[in-house]
């Protein structure tokens, strides 16, 4: 006879790990839609000090410096709690999620907004294929570590789910508070 393990959950951790999820992915949205509008004005731009003769960024383009290190910070915290109570961890998605939008956006813009841009296409490659590791790993039959650190996938799917409807409703959230910026 086998005995079952059971293991409490505290809400808390649990309410940390899915505030985590929802900000890692207001800060994908902002970082995705922050990088275009850059790009939209060809890759560069500055506001301020001895920059104001140069092209002026964009308000939106501000929740880069925010977006960057909140994601990877709600990664690393919400990755910690995940570990304590037997979840997914968040690092893995937040790095393929992170590089493969940007090199979209760089694949997208080197592509097909103009004259082919060399640069962009170069750097979009670059970046898809620092996404891939990271989404192989995540993949079922990719070697995603100890147990512990990363449950099986059926004792993951309910994990993934919450992860995904979160993930949609930072991602909504996301959409809204950048176009109110500008």
């Amino acid at each position: 006879m086998a005995l079952e393990q059971t293991t409490v959950v505290s809400y808390r951790r649990v309410t940390t790990l899915f505030g985590c999820v929802a900000v890692m992915a207001l800060c994908l949205t902002w970082i995705f839609l922050g990088m275009r509008q850059v790009m939209d004005l060809g890759g560069s731009c500055a506001s301020g000090g001895p920059y104001v003769t140069s092209q002026p960024c964009p308000a939106g383009a501000a929740l880069l410096s925010v977006g960057i290190p909140l994601m990877i910070v709600a990664a690393f915290l919400g990755s910690a709690v995940a570990a304590a109570v037997a979840a997914p961890t968040l690092l893995l998605p937040m790095w393929w999620l992170l590089f493969g939008s940007l090199g979209w956006n760089f694949l997208e813009f080197g592509a097909f907004h103009g004259d082919l841009v060399w640069g962009w296409l170069v750097c979009g490659v670059v970046f898809e294929l620092m996404a891939a590791p990271a989404l192989w790993l995540q993949l079922p039959w990719g070697t995603s570590g100890p147990p512990r650190l990363n449950p099986t996938p059926s004792s993951a799917l309910g994990w993934w789910l919450a992860y995904a409807a979160l993930g949609a409703a930072g991602s909504v959230l996301g959409l809204v508070t950048f176009h109110a910026t500008g």
